[in-house]
């Protein structure tokens, strides 16, 4: 558009510039000394422009011939500026790639290159993460080095590394170091978050795991399954911290109830029994035992009630019977019903309950429950039967094995 505007004035100059010559026709005199000149104006008049023409012409000649040098040096500078953004692409290229030593080389160029200007920044964390892959230690900490001369802001790449190797190397005075300052810059960064997750969870912080397992989750930066693994692992840490009533209280209090009911179930039930919380351990498995049909929450069960009252121990007797109107095949409910009828003395539901378990599935367990009833109830005979047996099933055991290994 400019140009055509342009064409336009010219024109209109040019024939008003016509228009006026053909008006006046005059003459244009030249004096100098004794000499005088006369020129047609016309002439004159185009002898000027053309003049004019030319100087500029020389003048911008002169301009470009004496600008020559600088553009010279404008032009390598240009080229060491794309060489230098050549290298750092060629350094990430490589890094992602798992070429690390060729990362390391061709962040070493930019670094070397003297136009490189920001690429510098990148190139040198470039640098120190490809070393620190090549174990190379003292060529990370030179990179290292340079990056602490960067203004603070700038600093987080290098505390991050930092913090990952003392991880690795299991200094964590130096890795609790670096993710506080780290923390300092960008507390929500998705990397800083998982390496405080990596140092509570090898500190066994379990508080510390639930929390930031909960924030990467929300953040989509870990799966589900994950965030319930760590999740998982931080209620046990509660649970085996836990020293008093109260502090399991506290603890369950964090547990979601489908652990509780389900995978952590026969933890808590063996924790009750641990801390000699007796009628709680009895309770839970009275609570849960129905829901879930786990068999290994009947030990503790059986474990914990010989500790009751001989009331609370008939209670229980009778809701373990109740169970077993459910589930009449179940050897192992059998078997502990036999042991807690044993507890109480009572020789002949004993022998019933561990005869009917070991009908549907023979155990160690159950056999020598069975001999000591019938060494309470003076069988003898009956009594080394039964531990004959048992012994026999110890000899298959231990033979298995070896067949299936030949």
């Amino acid at each position: 558009m400019k140009s055509v505007i342009w064409i336009v004035i010219l024109f209109a100059v040019a024939v008003g510039m016509a228009l006026i010559s053909g008006v006046y026709n005059g003459n244009v005199y030249v004096v100098a000394g004794q000499t005088m000149l006369r020129v047609n104006l016309h002439a004159f008049i185009f002898g000027l422009i053309v003049t004019v023409v030319l100087l500029y012409f020389l003048v911008r000649l002169l301009a470009g011939i004496i600008n020559v040098p600088g553009r010279m040096q404008r032009f390598g500078t240009a080229r060491k500026g794309r060489q230098a953004a050549a290298a750092l692409n060629s350094a990430g290229l490589s890094y992602f790639e798992g070429r690390f030593e060729k990362a390391e080389e061709e962040a070493a160029k930019v670094l070397a290159n003297r136009e490189a200007g920001d690429n510098r920044m990148l190139a040198l964390m470039l640098g120190a993460h490809a070393a620190d892959q090549m174990d190379d230690l003292a060529l990370r900490d030179r990179y290292l080095s340079d990056i602490s001369m960067l203004p603070q802001k700038q600093q987080l790449s290098r505390y991050l590394l930092l913090t990952e190797s003392a991880l690795g190397r299991r200094d964590y005075p130096t890795a609790e170091q670096n993710l506080q300052a780290a923390a300092q810059l960008n507390p929500n960064l998705t990397r800083l978050v998982r390496l405080q997750l990596r140092y509570a969870f090898d500190n066994g912080n379990a508080l510390e795991v639930l929390n930031k397992a909960e924030k990467l989750a929300k953040a989509g930066a870990i799966s589900d399954f994950e965030a319930a693994q760590y999740q998982t692992w931080a209620y046990r840490r509660l649970l085996a911290l836990a020293s008093d009533a109260n502090g399991l209280k506290s603890c369950l209090k964090r547990i979601p109830e489908n652990l509780k009911a389900g995978e952590l179930c026969v933890e808590i039930a063996g924790k009750y029994e641990r801390l000699g919380l007796y009628a709680q351990a009895v309770k839970w498995v009275n609570q849960y035992y129905p829901q879930n049909q786990q068999v290994e929450l009947l030990e503790p069960f059986v474990d914990s009630v010989r500790y009751l009252s001989d009331r609370d121990q008939q209670k229980a007797i009778d809701t373990a019977d109740s169970w077993l109107k459910a589930r009449p095949d179940n050897a192992q409910l059998l078997m502990y019903l036999g042991q807690l009828a044993y507890g109480k003395k009572l020789w002949g539901k004993a022998q019933g309950y561990l005869e009917a378990s070991i009908a549907i599935k023979p155990a160690v367990a159950a056999h020598l429950a069975l001999a000591r009833v019938f060494d309470e109830t003076e069988q003898p005979q009956k009594a080394e039967a039964q531990r004959k047996l048992a012994l026999e099933i110890v000899a298959d055991e231990e033979e298995t094995p070896l067949l299936e290994k030949k």
